[in-house]
């Protein structure tokens, strides 16, 4: 049973269809890059998953839940993409991280000794345990994203849905990010990740689902670096050679290779403006 299914989603805004007839499944322990070009509608698409916008048509499944019914919430660990993790709202980086222990108690009741050590855990995980006491507003922002991870983390999700987690963000929060994923996925939880590029998480990936226009246009391999660029660190994806493959206009190869079996050009994949 999937831990993420979608059947015919579609979500639209003021009348124009964002997302359109998506088919996605993602598996108990599986890694999904969700990729596509700006407005191809990736983030539109998780936060239709999480409930933070409605599905216009089509179906949404939690563990087996129509998403509409399900409550569980604290199976599920959301990192939005970040718009500064306090909200504006004097907190410190524990206050925060502790929203995710919510689910996991009644309305009202204080946080217990398990909530407080979920806390401890998750910011240690993320590399930020000196810092639990710090306001948030006065972190960096990649600390700030990190904070955000922990908050999910914290919760003790089955499944990890993280949109952009390393736009604009340092390289050491993009290891730390690497790092979580990796320990998370060898406990066995699943992660769907929305990203542009795939960096150091290259050799945990899964699959590959990339939107165009609100569209699936490819599902399966992820892109691969090769060459100098094969080094994790390195941030911007370059194809395999295949003999496919057909040179820009100024005679460099095309940004990513996806495999001769999806049938599917870079302007199919990444979309225009």
């Amino acid at each position: 049973m999937p831990v993420i299914a979608t059947r015919g989603a579609t979500v639209s805004y003021g009348g124009r269809a964002v997302v359109r007839g998506v088919d996605l499944a993602v598996e108990a322990g599986e890694s999904v890059a969700l990729m596509g070009a700006n407005g191809s509608g990736k983030s539109t698409l998780v936060k239709a998953i999480v409930g933070l916008v409605p599905a216009a048509g089509g179906d949404i499944e939690l563990f087996g839940t129509a998403q509409r019914r399900f409550r569980d919430w604290k199976r599920v660990g959301y990192v939005p993409q970040r718009t500064g993790a306090a909200s504006g709202v004097p907190a410190t980086a524990a206050e925060v991280v502790g929203q995710g222990r919510l689910a996991h108690r009644f309305l009202g009741m204080p946080a217990r000794r398990g909530d407080r050590e979920a806390v401890r855990r998750s910011l240690e995980e993320v590399g930020l345990a000196e810092h639990a006491r710090c306001a948030v507003d006065t972190l960096s922002g990649g600390q700030q994203q990190r904070v955000l991870i922990a908050r999910a983390l914290a919760t003790d999700p089955d499944v990890l849905i993280m949109d952009e987690p390393t736009v604009g963000v340092d390289a050491e929060t993009q290891t730390a990010l690497a790092e979580v994923v990796a320990a998370r996925l060898d406990a066995g939880c699943a992660v769907l990740l929305v990203t542009h590029e795939i960096g150091p998480l290259t050799d945990r990936l899964d699959r590959a689902v990339v939107l165009a226009d609100g569209r699936v246009v490819h599902d399966g391999e992820p892109p691969r670096p090769v060459g100098e660029h094969a080094d994790p660190r390195h941030q911007h994806m370059h194809p395999h050679p295949s003999p496919d493959s057909v040179p820009e206009p100024d005679g460099t190869a095309p940004r990513l290779d996806f495999g001769r079996s999806s049938g599917t050009s870079e302007a199919d994949l990444w979309g225009g403006e």
